[in-house]
């Protein structure tokens, strides 16, 4: 069974100071993150990070955010 999800979301958090200077941060992250994301997975993101989307392993797999998925070794059961 396969535990891990993956979320896409633009950036936010708490912050302080003057309003625009915060906007303005977040706005250059978001932009980054957009970019860098598409480049790295060749798909259009901003529609998906503006709304949120949600990924099981294997649809981070098929979308390019995860090269592979890591399955825990099995372990042996013990006939003592």
């Amino acid at each position: 069974m396969l535990l891990s999800r993956v979320t896409l979301q633009s950036p936010a958090g708490a912050a302080h100071g003057q309003a625009g200077h915060i906007r303005n941060e977040l706005l250059r992250i978001r932009d980054y993150l957009f970019k860098e994301l598409a480049q790295k997975t060749g798909q259009p993101l901003e529609k998906d990070l503006s709304r949120g989307k949600h990924f099981n392993t294997q649809e981070a797999l098929e979308y390019g955010l995860i090269d592979r998925i890591v399955r825990p070794p099995l372990i042996k059961e013990d006939k003592n």
